[in-house]
């Protein structure tokens, strides 16, 4: 993780995103934190330093069980909040977070300002219009997810995880996320190396023919 002290440089700064979100300025005890792909942003099992907003990028919260069993919770893309869960419920352990690209996010200290973050009327009311809108997106996922052919919303969960035009999330984690069995998983799999969408590697899956899945997404939404 690449971390960067912003004082100086958003002191003066007019188009300084966060002013319009907080009544507080945050300004003196925000840096800008930027992760590579694969990086975790917050590591699962701790308590957060910061209040992360992400500015770009894609990210995943998963959960790890004590079996060692690993469940994707959600996909993150900018703009949203990072770790306000943790903000608002001071003995919560973070979930993970893990960037799945190059994600780079405005850090605010909270342990040196989180009484006044919790204070900032202005700041809440956006929290609360965030947490809503991410309610009914869960919501909407959940029901699109048993609506809609797996081919569909494999194609649409491909396009969302690849990086570099390359696939490699687990299948195990993948079938439990959409709520198919790992076998159902496979043979969608196989039917989109076999139609030349996608290409089996060593490393994962190179996607060959990215208009067909494209035209699977679009179908999908």
């Amino acid at each position: 993780m690449k971390k960067e002290c912003l004082q100086e440089n958003i002191a003066q700064d007019e188009h300084f995103v966060l002013r319009d979100i907080f009544g507080l300025d945050v300004r003196p005890f925000t840096e800008l934190h930027r992760f590579a792909a694969e990086e975790d942003i917050l590591r699962e099992g701790e308590r957060p330093n910061y209040l992360y907003y992400l500015v770009s990028g894609r990210a995943k919260l998963y959960l790890t069980h004590d079996n060692g069993r690993i469940t994707l919770i959600n996909f993150l893309g900018a703009p949203c909040f990072l770790g306000e869960m943790e903000l608002l419920d001071e003995e919560k352990y973070s979930d993970g977070v893990k960037a799945i690209t190059e994600c780079v996010c405005y850090a605010i200290r909270i342990n040196e300002c989180r009484e006044r973050l919790l204070n900032d009327t202005e700041f809440l009311r956006y929290l609360c219009r965030f947490l809503s809108r991410k309610a009914v997106g869960n919501t909407a996922n959940y029901s699109r997810n048993q609506s809609y052919p797996l081919k569909n919303r494999m194609a649409s969960f491909i396009l969302e995880t690849a990086v570099n035009g390359m696939y490699r999330e687990r299948h195990t984690e993948v079938a439990e996320y959409l709520g198919v069995t790992y076998r159902h998983l496979l043979y969608v799999i196989a039917e989109l190396v076999q139609d030349g969408t996608l290409i089996k590697t060593e490393s994962g899956y190179r996607i060959a023919d990215l208009g067909k899945l494209k035209r699977l997404f679009i179908d999908f939404n």
